[in-house]
């Protein structure tokens, strides 16, 4: 098989659902993975916290697993996370970051400027631009 042949190929299954769906299962599972890591939970903890048995957490970690949204939510949530799901156009660089909100008290007590930084940032609107460029990144109020 030539590079040719099989970069059509490769192309050609990128597109389909089963393609996309696997993709998105992977990425789910590997930012649970590091969040684990990070926090230092374990299977059997994810498991237990899920209630789940730690057999099937090894099984949605190893293989193919018909991963539903009600899964996804719960392993999400038995690590203090929620899912986002989010449509995009297609060749769209989509790019994610978090907000916490916090008590105001305790925003004041960290920092005065924070709260007023929450409410600047809460009102800005990306510009509409054809290509995203990270150098001419820009905010419109």
């Amino acid at each position: 098989m030539s590079k040719k042949s099989f970069a059509a190929l490769y192309a050609k299954l990128e597109s389909t659902p089963a393609y996309q769906a696997e993709k998105l299962a992977v990425a789910f599972l590997a930012e649970l993975n590091a969040f684990m890591q990070a926090h230092g939970v374990t299977n059997a903890e994810l498991a237990r916290r899920a209630g789940v048995s730690p057999a099937y957490i090894t099984k949605v970690f190893r293989g193919p697993s018909n991963l539903s949204i009600e899964t996804l939510t719960k392993l999400a949530d038995a690590v203090g996370c929620k899912v986002h799901l989010h449509l995009a156009n297609h060749g769209a660089d989509v790019r994610w970051f978090d907000v916490f909100q916090q008590q105001r008290a305790f925003q004041r007590e960290i920092d005065p400027g924070a709260a007023q930084f929450m409410r600047v940032m809460s009102q800005l609107k990306p510009i509409n631009q054809e290509k995203f460029n990270d150098e001419k990144f820009a905010f419109a109020a």
